[in-house]
């Protein structure tokens, strides 16, 4: 095989364009390589795969495609590529990809066929039923390309298998992955995945095909990043990038746009903080649901007990039944992009991803905080832990003892209100401010914030998660930056609960959509600019009103 550049290298006295694979005429050609099927002097596509018929071929070329693309790193070292070589690099990274995928559907076709007979069957030689009795064998379920959805039914004996197999392979994925933002532990990220898949993904009749498993492995290949990464910058998409983002048009509640790779996605990953300050995803209950945009909980009163005499019937003891029910609604937002940034930023997709779990970690620590003020279990606005006193299905509120004032007493009223089961896991959350007016009113005993004198009082920690490392009467402090400041009627200033009743539902999966070109608003002419619009959906409200007091100013 011959490789040529510029003039540097030359053939027979011809100078050619660069290629990404070139053959002159007659010279190391496969016997199913013919000029006549190639063309002289032309670029070698995935187009003129199709005449091979021996995969030998297809690992013989693969071999001087890969020996290519060092020769060409070889030959710039550490200079950048110039534009013909950028092309040929790409046509043959493009080719070397075509034919792994060939390559590996081939192999795992060839090897679910050996299992079925029960005996190797010669390579590319006629299937002869064999006659010998062999011991069963076990079918591997998962593809050796794990990411090839449409091959795991084929290797599946039963519905329950396929299933499985899903599982099995979002985890080689999940595991395989590279998780891009520098908040992301893999051994973390991996570990709340899998407690997904294993507890939010489970087969029910809302999602009876594993849809966040079938997700990660829609999502998780490099043809879908290219994809995803070409949509975004608004490049057109080829058949291939099509072929790519298939797998997601047969999922369950298609959406439209394109969901974000999963190892992107901030609504897969454990990640809280990012920028922002937010306890409520560190310390509260987070439900994931897939398949459906319903939560169904159930809550219960605490077990009562009592004593009887002897062959005496029992009392009624399970306290009351309830039930929570949250309905997801659409958090959105859109940001402008120019397109030379989009050209020039080749990691532009995980910046974005970045960006847009930034945006939501801040809207979600302020609405959780105060809520849109719905009635408990109907629509699917938030009520925030800290909502206005008046807002019906939020925590129990507390009138302070004296009007537009905060006293020391109104800790301790509010810590004997809270009933005893939750008090052991009692935390305060209030705004910075807050804690401000609470050290005011430390007393010199030191008997709110646990310290003998007043300089130990000392000052909130800065951490994005909220934790302050005080505490105020021995439980623990968190920051929420949007809780009431003020001394305002009606408005509650700090709220002491049981973490564990606050419950953030959220459904699995981020998509994003491009407008691709803004208009200016008063001349209606393009800006030069791209609008990248991304949603998801959550709520959060209390499971149980009882579990916190809300100190409210009389």
């Amino acid at each position: 095989m011959n490789h040529y550049r510029g003039s540097e290298q030359r053939y027979m006295g011809a100078v050619p364009t660069p290629f990404a694979i070139y053959r002159p005429a007659g010279v190391g050609m496969a016997r199913s390589l013919e000029p006549s099927m190639l063309g002289i002097g032309s670029y070698m596509s995935v187009a003129d795969l199709e005449p091979l018929s021996v995969i030998g071929e297809y690992a013989t070329l693969q071999a001087e495609v890969r020996a290519r693309k060092k020769d060409l790193h070889n030959e710039f070292g550490i200079k950048p590529f110039d534009a013909p070589a950028q092309a040929e690099w790409a046509s043959l990274t493009e080719l070397d990809d075509e034919l792994t995928r060939r390559i590996t559907e081939y192999s795992a076709r060839k090897s679910a066929l050996e299992v079925l007979v029960g005996t190797p069957a010669a390579a590319d030689g006629p299937f002869v039923p064999s006659t010998r009795q062999t011991k069963p064998q076990h079918a591997r379920r998962v593809p050796e390309d794990i990411f090839a959805l449409d091959q795991y039914r084929s290797l599946s004996g039963s519905q329950d298998e396929l299933l499985q197999a899903y599982r099995d392979g979002a985890m080689f994925a999940v595991e395989r992955a590279t998780y891009p933002h520098p908040e992301s532990v893999p051994a973390t990220e991996q570990a709340h995945i899998a407690r997904l898949l294993d507890t939010a993904d489970i087969p029910s009749q809302h999602n009876p095909n594993r849809e966040l498993a079938q997700r990660i492995l829609a999502t998780g290949t490099n043809d879908y990043l290219r994809m995803f990464t070409k949509y975004i910058q608004g490049r057109q998409l080829n058949e291939r990038d099509l072929r790519a983002a298939a797998p997601l048009t047969v999922q369950t509640d298609a959406t439209g746009g394109y969901a974000v790779p999963f190892y992107f996605d901030p609504t897969l990953l454990h990640i809280g903080a990012w920028t922002t300050i937010n306890p409520y995803r560190q310390t509260c209950t987070v439900k994931t649901i897939v398949g459906t945009d319903t939560f169904n909980g159930a809550t219960i009163a605490a077990f009562t007990v009592g004593r009887a005499a002897e062959a005496a019937a029992a009392v009624e003891g399970a306290g009351a039944v309830g039930q929570i029910t949250a309905i997801v609604g659409k958090v959105h937002g859109m940001g402008t992009l120019s397109m030379e940034l989009l050209q020039d930023r080749p990691d532009i997709t995980s910046e974005l991803a970045s960006l847009i779990a930034e945006a939501k970690d801040t809207e979600e620590e302020s609405i959780f905080t105060i809520g849109t003020g719905s009635a408990l279990g109907a629509g699917f606005n938030p009520i925030g832990a800290l909502a206005p006193g008046v807002t019906t299905g939020a925590y129990t509120s507390l009138n302070t003892i004296t009007s537009v004032t905060l006293a020391a007493g109104d800790a301790d009223a509010t810590e004997a209100a809270l009933p005893i089961r939750h008090r052991s896991k009692g935390a305060w959350f209030m705004s910075r401010a807050a804690i401000r007016q609470w050290q005011a009113l430390e007393t010199s005993g030191g008997k709110l914030f646990g310290g003998q004198y007043y300089a130990r009082v000392g000052n909130p920690a800065i951490d994005r998660t909220g934790n302050t490392g005080m505490t105020l009467l021995d439980y623990p402090i968190w920051e929420v930056p949007s809780g009431p400041s003020g001394l305002v009627t009606t408005t509650v200033v700090s709220l002491l609960m049981n973490p564990a009743s606050f419950y953030i539902i959220e459904r699995a999966g981020m998509t994003v959509e491009t407008i691709p070109v803004m208009l200016d608003a008063t001349t209606g002419y393009p800006t030069g600019q791209r609008g990248i619009y991304a949603w998801w959906r959550n709520t959060a409200k209390p499971a149980d009103v009882n579990a916190g007091r809300r100190l409210k100013i009389t």
